[in-house]
């Protein structure tokens, strides 16, 4: 492994001891060597700590980190990226799977692609707690691969929230686009904006071979519900008013922030009330009904851990 390894690949886990040998291994097993694994612990109360030591004393290439507090999921995750020094980077939750040819062929799509490209983004499956396929992502047509990769931000854009392409997320980063394009976002609903903010910043390129990643659907997944998936993303927080009409904000603040001239942004911002908050207005409608809910002006408050 050289000092700096071209690949960082991040490990946000809390309470993952009954899935995280399976990660590190799935890891560790990659055809592409030389990379560098960060396990961020978030004040883990179960076996994780031993598991990812033990991981650590045996492979240099693993390195064990742990929070003395439970600081969220999402700031977590966006402490891994903070702290990557190799110019590729990718996070990988401690329940998903990769493919040993995960790493190699995504880097070998980016280098094909040249920098205008920032995320080599993986085909899907869904596994069940055993590892079983359970289902997939339909996202191998030709429509999607061009979507992603074309030349227009706002096309590029539109094809993540139209097909809901969260995946981008899990795909093989130059570290300083994910950066640029603002990280995680530390906010309920705040899921898809990384990745349409990638796809603000180059082309998304799509790793063809199905299957490479392998997320797994089981109970303890944060996001099932609401309250889940806040106190996700912010424990001391398990409510918050408008979590999901915020993502339009979010999106928005995105498309402000990103190099484009003026007609550019204009479609941006056109795409984005033109795909995503107008097709999504169940959920501004559901933000309004429990506004006295999420606002603690009725019912009693229930922590999620």
């Amino acid at each position: 492994m050289t000092a700096v390894p071209p690949v960082t690949i991040g490990v946000p886990v809390h309470d993952g001891e009954r899935y995280l040998p399976q990660a590190l291994a799935a890891l560790q097993a990659q055809e592409f060597a030389d990379l560098a694994v960060i396990v961020a612990d978030n004040a883990s109360t179960d076996g994780t700590q031993e598991i990812a030591r033990e991981a650590a004393a045996r492979d240099p290439r693993v390195t064990y980190v742990r929070h003395d507090a439970n600081i969220g999921g999402g700031r977590n995750a966006e402490w891994l990226l903070d702290h990557a020094r190799s110019p590729l980077f990718a996070w990988a939750y401690h329940d998903d799977l990769r493919e040993p040819a995960w790493l190699r062929r995504s880097v070998e799509v980016l280098d094909d692609a040249g920098p205008g490209a920032v995320c080599a983004v993986p085909r899907v499956v869904l596994v069940d707690t055993e590892g079983r396929e359970v289902g997939e992502h339909h996202d191998g047509d030709a429509a999607l691969a061009d979507g992603l990769a074309g030349p227009s931000p706002h096309v590029r854009m539109g094809t993540v929230l139209r097909r809901m392409v969260g995946q981008v997320g899990f795909g093989l980063m130059r570290t300083a686009a994910a950066r640029a394009a603002g990280g995680i976002r530390v906010s309920t609903a705040g899921e898809m904006v990384l990745p349409a903010a990638l796809a603000l910043a180059g082309r998304l390129e799509v790793v063809p071979e199905r299957g490479l990643l392998r997320i797994r659907a089981h109970d303890g997944r944060h996001g099932g519900d609401r309250d889940s998936e806040a106190a996700w993303v912010d424990p001391s927080r398990p409510r918050t008013v408008f979590p999901y009409s915020r993502s339009t904000i979010l999106l928005l603040q995105a498309v402000g922030a990103a190099p484009l001239d003026r007609a550019e942004r204009a479609r941006c911002a056109a795409t984005v009330l033109g795909r995503w908050t107008a097709p999504g207005w169940r959920s501004i409608v559901g933000d309004l009904a429990r506004l006295p809910r999420d606002a603690g002006l009725v019912g009693a408050s229930r922590g999620v851990a």
